[in-house]
């Protein structure tokens, strides 16, 4: 009896076979289309759309709306320290200042 013919097996590893570097190819394409489309839809087009679609852009990029402050005050808060009774009776004192004002 012979030994097992390795000549015959597949790589262990990927790394330099054709089907790698294809791949890898289509992940570069795919994330150069991407990166492009995003570049039109936000840049040329805006010129065309006018000062309606700066003000979104502008609005999605840059400001943070009314629930990513509130997350992140929550997040600031709670990873410090647990809260104690007089803290959260303070937070309370706050938010009830805050919706009266509203």
């Amino acid at each position: 009896m012979g030994g097992v013919d390795t000549s015959k097996r597949k790589p262990r590893r990927t790394q330099g076979t054709v089907i790698n570097q294809t791949r890898n190819r289509f992940a570069w394409a795919v994330l150069g289309l991407g990166a492009a489309s995003f570049a039109v839809y936000y840049s040329i087009i805006s010129y065309y759309g006018g000062q309606e679609l700066k003000e979104r852009f502008l609005r999605d990029f840059h400001e943070k709306t009314q629930a990513e402050i509130d997350r992140s005050y929550l997040m600031r808060r709670s990873l410090l320290a647990p809260k104690r009774g007089d803290s959260i009776r303070e937070l309370l004192e706050e938010e009830k200042i805050d919706r009266s004002e509203k």
